[in-house]
């Protein structure tokens, strides 16, 4: 949803078996929220930050909407991300963080991001990808990160503006295995089973160092919170 007519429309009358509604765009529209927030339906929300740097105190919008259905934020890990992150956080609402091919100065971020979602009393409700990364790695699940960041077209299918299909159920397999045949990183990396090639799209030179990096400290802290599960200490986070 783009408009605030789409927006409230699907909202008054939701078609059958709709799951939830994507929002990109709104989240400055006041009077969008404010009808959201009348709970004539309870159709869940997924409101997509473009720019959350700057967007971020328009998050507050969203607290009379959340006390009458489901709403998770979107935001690309641009830098400057972790202001709005935090505000999600205090106002319990799940995120959902849209790495890409992050920079130097927004990969410091997702590590800061991720010791916040780890360490922080504050957060309650899940960050993604972190959240499932950790439980892939305690063996409760094991998605790759396109599924658990729902791009995985064979199981999230996508239109772009004139209705066609964005991309084809098996892009991700055709992806990696084009990825491996060209011996790029993922040919040897620790991570492709979790990863699937998705840090080398669009660019398939992109290095991925940083992510490397950012996984091993995501294993480490599972591995400490499996073994003060098995040792009976709190987990915090």
């Amino acid at each position: 949803m783009r408009t605030r007519e789409d927006f409230t429309r699907w909202l008054g009358k939701p078609p059958p078996g709709l799951e939830w509604l994507e929002v990109e765009g709104l989240l400055g529209d006041p009077d969008a929220w404010a009808v959201a927030a009348q709970g004539a339906s309870a159709i869940p929300l997924d409101v997509v930050m473009s720019n959350p740097a700057t967007e971020f105190s328009d998050l507050y919008r969203l607290v009379d909407v959340h006390m009458v259905r489901d709403v998770r934020v979107t935001m690309p890990a641009t830098p400057g991300f972790m202001k709005a992150l935090r505000l999600a956080a205090a106002l319990q609402l799940p995120v959902r963080l849209l790495p890409g091919q992050p920079s130097a100065e927004s990969l410091s971020e997702l590590h800061a991001a991720a010791d916040f979602y780890l360490h922080d009393s504050v957060v309650e409700a899940p960050v993604e990808f972190f959240h499932s990364f950790l439980a892939a790695a305690q063996g409760v699940i094991s998605p790759t990160l396109w599924e658990i960041l729902e791009q995985d077209p064979a199981i999230f299918v996508r239109l772009d503006i004139d209705a066609r299909v964005r991309r084809s159920s098996d892009f991700v397999t055709t992806h990696l295995r084009q990825l491996v045949g060209q011996n790029a990183e993922c040919a040897t990396c620790h991570w492709q089973a979790q990863c699937a090639g998705y840090f080398k799209q669009p660019d398939p030179t992109y290095s991925c160092h940083g992510v490397k990096e950012l996984f091993a400290y995501l294993q480490t802290a599972a591995e400490e919170i499996a073994h003060d599960l098995v040792s009976g200490v709190p987990v915090t986070s």
